[in-house]
């Protein structure tokens, strides 16, 4: 990592750094001062990098450590478990899963020559918007399961439907094996033969999608406003918890339903610093960008030319009204 001088820190705006102390004031350009209140800056992949590295030789380290682990995640830097450890932050187990769903077509192959056919197909695709979700749209980063992985994918399974009478196989018993490329998430499931009749379906093509579940770690996702104009939340790190091959993506009923939410509604809440029953409320009439339509989020690009024409438009009306009050230089009339 090329080491920044002191000038180009700071210059960074206050969101580029994992944690600032209280007791500052905003100057004329919207940054903390003084500076030296701002810690671990988080800008780029290689200073995420070593906040990660620092965090715990710091008495500012805990409280940095939501920040630091969240730019971590978006930027793919593989976390450990010690990290976690150290700030204390997991995924809730007690969170109701959310699930998404994928139409990428699912295959029978067979392990070797006389070996047993297998289910295999894609659980999830990485960097596709998905439909509307209910108020938002969401796309799933390629780091979103380096941290399972990482972990060994720890209990997980494969169900259809995702109903638990309908077992296919399990990473701890071998009988399912998970792995990430460019596209997505890859399984490969070996059902039991009391379970024939799923790979049927599947053979026939009447069982043809895939879906996963999932819980989000704190600070594993964004959000921001994607490219159509609409609140895009970003999966940047999950817990993985299932994958299935599904004929019926949908929650059992509409209570299963709300409590897949609630994940996506804290998070929300969180960046936008809004309570969850008014975000939930907006997300229910499709008011959600209203949290997105403010001045400080309209980005750096689109600000500086806001700036130029404001210029320009000032420049223009100074000079009309130069000419207005001043003399004919021919004939000294007005």
């Amino acid at each position: 990592m090329a080491p920044m001088s002191s000038a180009t820190i700071n210059d960074l705006p206050d969101s580029a750094f994992a944690y600032i102390e209280p007791g500052g004031v905003k100057d004329a350009t919207g940054k903390t001062a003084p500076r030296s209140k701002r810690h671990f800056p988080v800008n780029d992949e290689a200073h995420a990098r070593n906040a990660l590295s620092r965090a715990s030789q710091s008495p500012f380290g805990k409280m940095a450590m939501p920040a630091i682990l969240r730019a971590c995640r978006k930027f793919g830097v593989k976390i450990s478990g010690q990290d976690r450890a150290f700030a204390g932050l997991d995924a809730d187990s007690d969170a109701f899963p959310e699930r998404r769903f994928t139409k990428f077509p699912l295959e029978l192959r067979t392990a070797g020559q006389n070996g047993p056919h297998r289910i295999w197909g894609y659980a999830a695709c990485f960097d596709r918007l998905s439909k509307r979700l209910g108020g938002f749209v969401e796309q799933v980063n390629r780091s979103a399961f380096n941290e399972s992985k990482l972990d060994g994918w720890p209990d997980v399974v494969c169900r259809y439907n995702h109903k638990d009478d309908y077992l296919l196989g399990t990473t701890y018993a071998r009988t399912l094996e998970l792995s990430i490329d460019p596209t997505g998430l890859m399984y490969d499931v070996e059902p039991p033969q009391s379970r024939q009749d799923i790979m049927e379906y599947v053979q026939r093509g009447d069982i043809r999608h895939s879906s996963f579940a999932f819980r989000v770690y704190p600070g594993g996702d964004e959000w921001g406003v994607s490219e159509h104009n609409y609140p895009l939340r970003t999966l940047n790190s999950v817990q993985l918890i299932d994958v299935a091959p599904v004929i019926d993506p949908a929650y059992p009923d509409a209570t299963a339903g709300a409590r897949a939410m609630d994940g996506a509604i804290r998070s929300l809440s969180q960046w936008v610093q809004a309570e969850p029953d008014e975000v939930r409320s907006r997300l229910e009439e499709d008011r959600i960008m209203e949290f997105f339509r403010r001045t400080d989020n309209i980005g750096p690009a689109r600000q500086a030319q806001k700036v130029e024409k404001k210029k320009t438009l000032t420049g223009a009306l100074a000079l009309l009204d130069l000419l207005d009050n001043s003399q004919d230089p021919f004939t000294g009339d007005g």
